[in-house]
């Protein structure tokens, strides 16, 4: 300020001839900022420095190594020797051309301990000759920087992959399961393929055709398979020229023998997979003209298949069965108990458990459709409610579910709590979040649903199986039956049992064929014995007289099925039911023996036969015809009051289950008889009606 000028003329006048101070020199690291102190020339900051390093001289090489003062988002390379400096800047740009994340301060942590160690080139310097660093996010930076720079020397030097023991799918351009270059190396070992034709084209085909990681994986395992068998035959496969028909066979055989990693036994659907892998490699092969030289006889032939093993009726499906899902029911209060995802709260993580489990209880859809399901993915459809959702696997988008009215409740609850969570970004069209914020998929995963599922099983306290042990008692449920996919299974099983139509089911699963469909219509075994047995101990006769109690396989190997019941005349048993001279009359035999398990059946026919009487009725039969009616019907009647008098009289437990047995039987006849029983879409116990 100038004391006593108070004009402004006066003021610009001193401005115009006033002289400024010299400009205070800088600090002499490059790139510093920071003004520099007299006598050393440096800044405070390198001063100390300086003094740390006990130097009293400041040196032309010292500087050319000291990082100017950073911010928090800048990071120097000039500690490191002049060939790192370059080599750390090329794996930086590689990593920034995938699109990855670059972060400041491991990189900042990665110079530091490149330059403590004085590495003096990455492409000819061991990573396991640095000690290891606490910092996870700085270990895998410099694996990713000696990683890119050792392959890129590779390729300077004409390396082939093909002829290195271990394949870096990131280098050969393998794409992530988001379509995506990969950004990790999943080195594969290639070592044990002695085949250097199998290794070239095994490279060049995830180099060029550009597969997933997953593919990748699948055609490792099958080249692999393909390079073992090879080895027993006579020349071990060496040359592409020597393979023959013969040779192909036995490579087949290779993959009808796998097992899993674990030595258990692989199924023969992972097995036609990777068969199926292994011939898409090798096609490609020829195709590209890499294989010119193989013989024509080397190549898939229509025999060349898995043979699939019929399939144990005692082990159809997966299905959780109903009990146990009632089980896990009167616990969700556990769901999501030590979880963490994301920022979420853990009310907020046990709310998303929830509304994913009763999803998956209710829908019957894929874990993953669940993941990805809308905001908005409720319909309404006149006074009942809808689900959009989408088939990845079918590749049908759009798709309509009807739905229960509690699930449709889960829903709304769960988007009351969704809008209290800190969403990451990209997240907001998504009725499920993702847990990290840096992921490629905006969108909850189904690999973040099993955890949740698993800790859930293993929570609850007790779940029993609907077996029972030698005392009586029911035998603890294997918990590692419990899974997401599980609960689609129980889905379709649990409207199969329920007699849904197989054409409304398969329309319900959204399934393209109703083969597939169809093996859910399949009772198993046991539950078929367990009917029989109990239908067998309340057989009566059609004086309604209890028969001697006996198994279930005395019961079915003593007599012959017919309608209502089964027949016990000797000769007719021997013949397969093909010798009564009374077809169709059975009501009136000695020998016939019914149960309560046919009483639906009986009430039907007897309205059937009263429809019948009155068309031959109007027809003005003779009255012989009409009389022959009123005696079946009159015997019929007689049989199916027995048999409601019977069920009436039995003891609640005792009743429901027969009850249940005959649910069991109805379904087992009516596919006997290539029909289903249409009883609608069945509600679980305690839901709500289905709106369908």
């Amino acid at each position: 300020m100038m004391r006593g000028r108070g004009g402004a003329d006066d003021l610009q006048e001193w401005v115009a001839s006033a002289v400024a101070y010299e400009a205070v020199p800088g600090c002499l690291v490059g790139g510093c900022e920071r003004d520099g102190r007299q006598g050393w020339g440096l800044c405070d900051i390198h001063t100390r420095r300086l003094k740390a390093e006990g130097m009293q001289v400041v040196e032309e090489g010292w500087l050319d190594r000291q990082s100017p003062h950073l911010m928090v988002h800048q990071f120097s390379l000039a500690p490191l020797e002049p060939l790192v400096r370059a080599e750390v800047l090329f794996a930086l740009a590689a990593r920034d051309e995938r699109g990855q994340r670059l972060d400041p301060t491991a990189v900042r942590q990665s110079v530091r301990v490149l330059a403590r160690h004085q590495v003096p080139s990455i492409a000819v310097f061991a990573l396991g000759g640095l000690p290891r660093r606490a910092a996870a996010n700085v270990e895998a930076l410099l694996r990713e920087t000696f990683r890119v720079v050792a392959a890129a020397f590779d390729r300077f030097r004409g390396v082939d992959p093909a002829s290195q023991p271990m394949l870096d799918l990131a280098e050969l351009g393998a794409r992530g399961k988001r379509g995506k270059p990969t950004a990790r190396s999943g080195d594969l070992d290639i070592s044990m393929i002695r085949q250097v034709w199998l290794r070239e084209i095994l490279v060049a085909w995830i180099s060029e055709a550009k597969p997933t990681t997953a593919e990748v994986r699948r055609a490792h395992r099958a080249v692999q398979t393909a390079a073992r068998a090879l080895d027993t035959r006579p020349g071990g496969g060496l040359q592409v020229a020597s393979l023959a028909f013969a040779d192909m066979n036995a490579v087949v055989a290779g993959f009808e023998h796998l097992v899993k990693t674990d030595g258990q036994p692989m199924g023969a659907k992972h097995k036609s997979n990777l068969l199926s892998m292994w011939f898409k490699v090798l096609d490609w092969g020829r195709l590209t003209e890499r294989l010119t030289g193989m013989g024509g006889g080397f190549a898939r032939h229509p025999s060349h298949v898995i043979r699939r093993p019929d399939p144990n009726e005692d082990e159809i499906g997966k299905a959780i069965p109903e009990s146990v899902i009632a089980q896990l029911d009167d616990h969700t209060g556990l769901l999501g108990a030590g979880i963490r995802h994301g920022r979420m709260t853990d009310e907020q993580v046990a709310a998303m458990a929830v509304a994913v489990y009763e999803l998956l209880r209710d829908t019957g859809r894929r874990p993953y459709e669940i993941a990805q399901l809308d905001l908005d993915c409720l319909e309404r459809d006149g006074e009942d409610w809808q689900l959009r959702w989408d088939n990845g696997k079918g590749l049908r988008n759009g798709r309509r579910l009807p739905i229960l009215a509690e699930t449709v409740a889960t829903i709304h609850t769960w988007q009351e709590v969704r809008a209290t969570v800190e969403l990451p970004s990209g997240s907001q069209g998504f009725l499920f979040p993702p847990a990290g914020e840096f992921g490629q998929v905006r969108h909850l995963e189904s690999d973040q649903i099993s955890p949740i599922i698993r800790a859930f099983a293993d929570a609850v306290p007790v779940l029993l199986a609907e077996e029972f042990g030698p005392d009586g008692q029911r035998l603890p449920f294997d918990r590692s039956l419990i899974f997401p996919y599980a609960f689609r299974h129980s889905y379709c099983q649990r409207h199969a049992d329920e007699g849904v139509p197989i054409d409304v089911l398969r329309e319900l699963m959204d399934h393209r064929s109703t083969d597939t469909t169809a093996g859910y219509y399949k009772v198993s075994l046991k539950r078929k014995r367990e009917a029989v047995k109990v239908a067998a101990r309340h057989a009566f006769d059609r004086a309604g007289r209890d028969q001697k109690a006996c198994s279930g396989a005395t019961y079915q190997a003593q007599s012959v099925a017919v309608p209502f019941g089964r027949c016990r005349e000797p000769s007719n048993v021997k013949a397969g039911g093909r010798a009564c001279v009374i077809r169709f009359q059975c009501a009136g035999c000695k020998f016939f023996a019914p149960d309560p398990t046919h009483l639906p059946a009986m009430e039907e026919q007897i309205a059937m036969m009263r429809i019948d009487r009155e068309t031959a009725l109007a027809m003005e039969v003779d009255e012989f015809v009409l009389r022959n009616f009123d005696d079946n019907i009159e015997a019929m009647e007689k049989v199916a009051t027995t048999a409601r008098d019977k069920l009436a009289a039995l003891p609640e437990e005792e009743r429901a289950e027969l009850l249940e047995a005959t649910e069991v039987l109805r379904i087992v006849r009516a596919q006997q008889a290539g029909t289903a029983v249409d009883l609608g879409m069945p509600r679980l116990p305690g839901r709500g009606q289905a709106t369908a």
